[in-house]
């Protein structure tokens, strides 16, 4: 999947209850975590996502 032209995954783990989300932000830079649903899993990395996207620009800016 993408968002902002950043790659991400959602991915089922072997416990049904949980979804992992990995972005990949560069290279060499990812972020993940676990999420309860699927939903949440998107809503997560959408949100790693975000804040990666601030921080570049605040970089820029300076």
């Amino acid at each position: 999947m993408e968002y902002k032209a950043i790659q991400f995954e959602i991915i089922q783990t072997t416990n049904p209850c949980c979804w992992k989300w990995v972005v990949f932000l560069d290279a060499t830079k990812t972020r993940t975590g676990i999420a309860l649903t699927r939903a949440d899993a998107v809503l997560d990395a959408e949100f790693a996502i975000e804040k990666a996207v601030e921080s570049r620009q605040r970089c820029l800016k300076q």
